[in-house]
């Protein structure tokens, strides 16, 4: 594992200037940061320490947000603690409903009804377009680029609004339950959903106009907090960062989980792991996800009207089981473990954001301080689920 060694002393412009080094806090009140990560759900601080305005140190302060998550899911019942879960992220907090919801049903021993497999995919692809959107906005904003990070908030806007059709209430609506999801996708969804898909699908060739084809945008990604493949192997890195980094690793694909093993979809990987092949990533895993959603819908069609979730009593047995699915900032996990008497025993979470706060310093340390936040933008580090 290797490290971008810190500057000599002796030899830094501080030093020949006769300053000594700077050392600030970039907090969650800081404006920039405010603008950057408030959309997506950031209250991280980072201590910095300068040559000039060379990184030579970073430190990660995850966020003011410490809840205990993982006692407070299991002071309760099972059930209680899926509003916890469905906070852990932005919108990404679906995806980790869905893991939980699987590693229970896993334990349980329970068969989903097809329409609720096939509607979890499409709202959790659906989850993952408009959290790809904002963090493409974030990053827009940490470079200064306004009419592309507007572009990118117009998506994220429709995005969301497809969500809210879909489940009734965005990202914090409690979607998925054990057994399956709380209600069926409504009509007006179904029946609306080509005309909103083409204008999710428009804001992301205006992005590319104004955003992939802009220099000034690939001057300020191209060679920024590159990660080769065996630091973000080492640092358990993984997503968009791992991706970028040259390595196809995704969930879907290599471990499929509800019915991703029928659908036909690519995995975009990049070639230096820098900010730029990040951000490309993130572009066209937004393509793909609308082709994933284009074929659950047609799936959903085609079975009608039914049932979408398991009738009766769920009963969560003796026993511990494990569930990973993709989710839009990585690969995330629950680690359940029950003694049988109603309330979890142990619930434990694998949060890709808390190893991607881990990997900053290494990639960050010798690159300019305006480089910081568009980095942490395309790294999707969500401080929320953090939580520890």
């Amino acid at each position: 594992m290797s490290q971008t060694p810190r500057p000599d002393q002796n030899d830094s412009l501080s030093s020949r200037l006769g300053f000594p080094e700077t050392t600030l806090e970039i907090g969650p009140t800081h404006p920039a940061i405010r603008r950057v990560m408030t959309p997506v759900g950031g209250t991280t601080s980072f201590i910095v320490a300068l040559d000039d305005d060379r990184i030579t140190n970073l430190e990660v302060d995850i966020g003011l947000g410490h809840r205990g998550f993982e006692k407070q899911a299991e002071s309760g019942s099972w059930d209680d603690a899926l509003p916890y879960v469905s906070r852990l992220g932005w919108v990404s907090g679906l995806h980790a409903e869905i893991a939980y919801c699987l590693a229970a049903e896993s334990l349980a021993e329970i068969g989903l009804p097809d329409r609720a497999i096939w509607t979890r995919m499409l709202v959790g692809e659906l989850a993952r377009v408009s959290d790809h959107y904002s963090r493409l906005g974030a990053a827009m904003a940490a470079i200064g680029l306004r009419d592309a990070e507007n572009v990118a908030n117009a998506g994220e806007d429709l995005a969301s609004e497809a969500l809210v059709a879909a489940t009734g209430g965005g990202h914090l609506a409690g979607f998925s339950c054990f057994g399956g999801i709380r209600r069926a996708l409504p009509e007006h969804f179904l029946e609306g959903w080509s005309k909103q898909r083409s204008l999710i699908d428009d804001e992301l060739t205006r992005f590319g106009s104004v955003a992939t084809s802009n220099p000034t945008c690939t001057r300020r990604l191209s060679g920024v907090a590159p990660l080769v493949p065996e630091d973000a192997l080492a640092w358990s890195v993984t997503g968009i960062a791992l991706r970028a980094s040259g390595i196809s690793a995704d969930v879907r694909k290599d471990r499929p989980y509800l019915a991703y093993g029928a659908l036909e979809f690519d995995v975009p990987v990049g070639e230096q792991g820098d900010n730029l092949d990040r951000m490309l990533v993130v572009i066209e895993e937004i393509r793909q996800s609308l082709g994933m959603i284009d074929q659950c819908h047609k799936i959903l069609s085609s079975l009608g009207s039914g049932e979408v979730c398991v009738s009766g009593e769920i009963i969560i047995p003796e026993g511990e089981a494990v569930a990973t699915v993709e989710s839009s900032t990585g690969e995330l996990a629950f680690f359940v473990v029950s003694d049988g008497v109603g309330l979890p025993r142990r619930i434990r979470c694998r949060a890709p954001s808390f190893f991607h706060a881990q990997v900053l310093p290494t990639v960050m340390v010798g690159a300019r301080l305006d480089d910081l936040l568009p980095t942490v933008a395309l790294m999707h580090l969500v401080s929320a689920e953090c939580d520890r």
